[in-house]
């Protein structure tokens, strides 16, 4: 069954939340992805004079503090509601939806936290745990990936799914699949607005 099968206006809806969303998590993905990136390496900080060491480090966290929020509002403003609406639609989407939210609003959360206690030991521990809700919510956006190229056969979709695996482990790829995932969202509503409505039955005619 395609999108359109189902009503298209319907799924204009859901994508458009979706791909409002997707537009917020390109910026949060290659800001928290530089700055995640910094923390792993965080040798290069030590090898540098204090200051210079602790400005570099505070940099650091505003990058992913600044991404955090608004990978935040893009997901609980509107792809979350997106995937949600589009669980409605199609219960086949549940799944993902509930991992997406789970995992990446939850973990981002985390991420937030961990990086404002980044000075101190247990933020590095927050940091752990965000990073495993973050890999949870990835799965989810995985599986949505592989259903909407079921759903709307673009290659695009396929291909973001893909970056989304190669993503967990190496940063750049997740935000080439979130511009892949916007690209693919854009074309899903012109296809979705370019049908025609759904007729509807006339309402049966009662003697008088």
């Amino acid at each position: 069954m395609t999108a359109q099968v189902a009503g298209g206006a319907s799924y204009v809806d859901a994508y458009r939340k979706m791909r409002e969303g997707a537009l917020y998590l390109i910026i949060a993905s290659l800001l928290v992805g530089v700055g995640s990136i910094a923390v792993m390496t965080s040798g290069f900080f030590i090898e540098q004079a204090f200051f210079v060491a602790m400005a570099s480090l505070i940099a650091v966290v505003v990058l992913i503090i600044v991404g955090g929020v608004i990978g935040l509002m893009g997901l609980r403003g509107r792809f979350v509601p997106g995937t949600r609406r589009l669980a409605e639609l199609n219960p086949k989407f549940g799944t993902s939806s509930t991992l997406i939210y789970v995992g990446l609003f939850w973990g981002l959360i985390l991420m937030i936290i961990g990086a404002l206690l980044l000075l101190v030991l247990i933020g590095a521990f927050i940091m752990i745990a965000a990073t495993i809700l973050m890999i949870l919510g990835y799965v989810g956006l995985i599986v949505l990936m592989f259903k909407l190229y079921d759903v709307e056969k673009s290659g695009l979709y396929l291909a973001a799914g893909v970056l989304f695996i190669i993503g967990i482990f190496i940063s750049i790829a997740s935000f080439i699949a979130w511009i892949l995932l916007y690209v693919a969202l854009g074309e899903s509503i012109r296809k979705a607005e370019a049908m025609p409505p759904t007729p509807t039955a006339p309402a049966p005619v009662t003697p008088s």
